[in-house]
């Protein structure tokens, strides 16, 4: 018997000591074929994973990463090449995905930990969720939330949040705390990653008679990357990972104590191993995706089974990227790519063909408005972003100004086809300019290149429009910030 199989065993043994209606809802029944039903509008999945730059996806060309489940989603799915978080931080990127609108016209400007209130000082507009249980859509999440207020208070029906147990027990143990009072509290151990498999399966196997949303987030490979199962620990040897060219200053690697015992343990204090360097954080990142692309080929089989695939849009993504050393900067909150950009997959198989598309930017604010679309349901008038169904179901090649407009705690600016901008979001001063045909690394600032001033003018007018018509608005019962948060953290070296 090979290691995965003993886990599987081990996980499933392990779930059958939990609470008998919990036992049920995950299964222990062979899936069975689904009947029609009368309502035919398409069901959605969004796979929405923590943390998961671009770059490191086997379909977005990393040669060393494995990842067959993505690979082959990405085969039969429009997969977009440039497509950006709107604010590289959790909880800003899932208030605008499930919103249609950007963090700061939420309130959020900053992790929210209030998960449990049903009080509505942030997110105050209709969400996906909300908008698509009007319309008659069951409504469940499965992972992380990250946002106040509670899930319910946000639209969802059903589900559990949680999944992992935080620092000390990482991904290996933990608890899901049920939503609505519908589904019961309860502790794991295992893989957190395979138990929320079952939780979606079983949730999948009673769905019947009407359209659902399935919110599917888990947290890794957000950090601990550490905590993780040995057959992808071991995966990946360090000496041959393949580290991006902007990780290296004056021929040195990038090393900051702290932010490798954040990484490996998500404690600040954790002790380090002799020698580590970056490679041995990248052969653990890379095995939490290995971990990340086996979970997307257990949900696409559960659907595959259920005879649910060919009217599912399934939209795999992440909240931001990671950046692992990059510019000797680590965590995300940066305009840098690999902290902005991601991977974004959209399959239907009943509407949408498969296809590459390079030309048509996505952020996340554009998800709800496309998804509704594509649903048949009319967007509410707080959307911000735009629909792409006209993209994805081949009648145009762009739609709208074809841009990523991206902030974070500190700056703000403008992501095009070609070019990064961004400046200090209170001062206005402080720009940075790249040109990422020319320099995909974002090692050469053109902000004071004289060839460039048409450029940057363009993109600095651009950013300016953007924040005149984009309303910023304080939580209802909280103060201004009198400071942004620190950004991310620069190595020590």
């Amino acid at each position: 018997m090979n290691d995965r199989q003993t886990d599987m065993r081990c996980s499933r043994a392990r779930l059958l000591r939990l609470p008998l209606v919990t036992a049920l809802l995950v299964g222990v029944l062979p899936l069975t074929v689904r009947a029609e039903r009368s309502d035919d509008r398409p069901n959605v999945v969004i796979l929405f994973v923590d943390q998961l730059r671009w770059s490191e996806v086997g379909c977005y060309g990393n040669a060393v990463v494995r990842t067959p489940h993505l690979d082959k989603l990405a085969s039969e799915s429009c997969r977009f090449t440039l497509a950006f978080t709107n604010f590289p931080s959790c909880s800003p990127a899932r208030s605008t995905l499930l919103s249609g609108r950007y963090a700061r016209s939420n309130g959020v400007y900053a992790n929210q930990d209030r998960e449990s209130s049903l009080a509505r000082p942030t997110n105050r507009d209709p969400t996906l969720a909300e908008t698509l249980a009007a319309a008659g859509y069951t409504t469940a999440i499965i992972g992380k939330w990250h946002l106040t207020p509670s899930p319910e208070t946000l639209g969802f029906q059903t589900g559990w949040t949680g999944g992992s147990g935080g620092p000390g027990n990482g991904y290996m143990q933990g608890s899901w705390k049920g939503v609505g009072g519908r589904d019961g509290d309860h502790a794991y151990e295992g893989y957190t990653l395979e138990h929320q498999s079952e939780l979606a399966e079983g949730f999948l196997r009673k769905q019947r008679d009407r359209p659902f949303l399935l919110y599917l987030a888990p947290t890794p490979p957000h950090m601990p990357i550490a905590s993780l199962p040995d057959r992808y620990k071991k995966m990946y040897e360090p000496g041959q990972m393949p580290l991006r060219p902007n990780v290296w200053k004056d021929g040195k690697l990038p090393f900051d104590e702290r932010w490798f015992s954040i990484y490996l343990e998500a404690i600040p204090s954790a002790k380090l191993p002799p020698d580590i360097d970056l490679r041995d954080l990248y052969a653990l990142y890379y095995g939490q995706v290995a971990g990340v692309d086996d979970w997307v080929g257990r949900v696409l089989k559960t659907l595959h089974d259920l005879q649910l695939d060919n009217n599912t849009i399934v939209l795999f993504s992440s909240d931001h990227g990671d950046l692992l050393g990059s510019h000797h900067l680590f965590n995300k909150n940066s305009h840098y790519d690999e902290s902005c950009r991601v991977p974004l997959i959209v399959r239907w198989p009943r509407r949408i063909k498969p296809v590459v598309q390079d030309r048509q930017i996505i952020s996340q604010v554009d998800v709800m408005p496309t998804l509704l679309d594509l649903c048949g349901v009319k967007a509410p008038a707080t959307v911000q972003g735009t629909s792409l169904a006209p993209v994805l179901l081949g009648r145009a090649s762009t739609v709208g100004e074809n841009v990523a407009y991206i902030e974070t705690t500190a700056n703000e600016g403008v992501r095009t086809t070609r070019h990064v901008y961004w400046c200090d979001r209170r001062r206005f001063d402080r720009e940075h300019l790249f040109d990422v045909d020319e320099d995909p690394y974002e090692m050469n600032d053109l902000v004071r290149d004289p060839a460039q001033t048409g450029v940057l003018q363009d993109l600095r007018a651009r950013t300016k429009a953007w924040r005149e018509r984009t309303p910023s608005v304080q939580p209802a019962d909280e103060p201004a910030p009198s400071r942004p948060a620190r950004p991310a953290s620069r190595s020590s070296t």
